[in-house]
């Protein structure tokens, strides 16, 4: 039997955390909408290092991602931002659509009060760490709360390296609570949505990969997320119509 010692111990958790944040930068960036600066950003710095980060992740989890980040890395290799934009507006469009939206609160509230308590908590979580979105962003958008994720991973690992344990448990815990009250509740619906709504190619293999690794994290962060069951049709009876994040992008 290998016993580690403490610095081992911790060199494995810091390694994790690297791990866990690098595949959380990918699918942030794979699932907002692409420029050209972003493209190449995710071409040749984002998914290698997704592919390294993953390697370092448990055997079991490890050999499920790696045909997944393959197949994306193919259909990288074989776009361009132009094509990948025209994608992106077939299946999210500029004015939110009830197929497939990218946002919580189209999943998770019943009336537009409920939606607007809900973005308040998110906006809470991200000034607790000094986070400020921009103007024409939304805060529960997918790529915008997979991003914060990996910051609080990426952060996690920083006070496991320069900090004390006090600072690694409010990492960890706030990775825990906002996934079990926010992400990790509308994860599946949305991964399921998109994988249907895409009918193959990129986004389909992008649904794929967040919903093997979102999976994970549940388990992983020991997070009891309330499953989803509002339907999202009330915005279309109550002729609601707000853009997507990116909607001068998305025009």
């Amino acid at each position: 039997m290998v016993t580690q010692t403490k610095h081992e111990r911790k060199e494995k958790a810091v390694v994790q955390a690297l791990a866990r944040s690098a595949l959380y930068q990918l699918l942030s960036q794979a699932l907002a909408f692409p420029s050209q600066e972003s493209f190449t950003a995710l071409l040749e710095a984002d998914l290698p290092q997704a592919q390294q980060a993953a390697a370092e992740l448990p055997a079991d989890l490890s050999a499920e991602l790696a045909p997944l980040l393959t197949a994306l890395a193919g259909h990288l290799q074989t776009a361009n931002a132009s094509r990948l934009q025209t994608e992106h507006r077939r299946v999210f469009t500029h004015i939110l659509s009830l197929d497939c939206p990218p946002c919580e609160t189209v999943y998770t509230c019943r009336d537009v009060f409920q939606e607007t308590q809900e973005l308040s908590d998110i906006a809470g979580f991200f000034r607790a760490f000094g986070l400020e979105m921009a103007e024409r962003e939304r805060l529960d958008h997918m790529s915008v709360e997979l991003e914060f994720m990996y910051f609080l991973a990426y952060k996690e690992a920083y006070a496991l390296t320069h900090h004390g344990p006090a600072k690694v448990r409010v990492c960890r815990d706030t990775q825990r609570k906002f996934m079990q009250d926010h992400l990790g509740r509308w994860a599946d619906q949305f991964t399921q949505r998109l994988r249907q709504t895409a009918g193959g190619g990129y986004f389909e293999c992008v649904a794929s990969l967040t919903e093997v690794f979102l999976k994970t994290e549940v388990r992983f962060l020991r997070a009891q997320p309330e499953a989803v069951s509002v339907n999202p049709e009330w915005r279309r009876q109550s002729g609601e119509e707000f853009s997507c994040p990116a909607a001068e992008e998305c025009q």
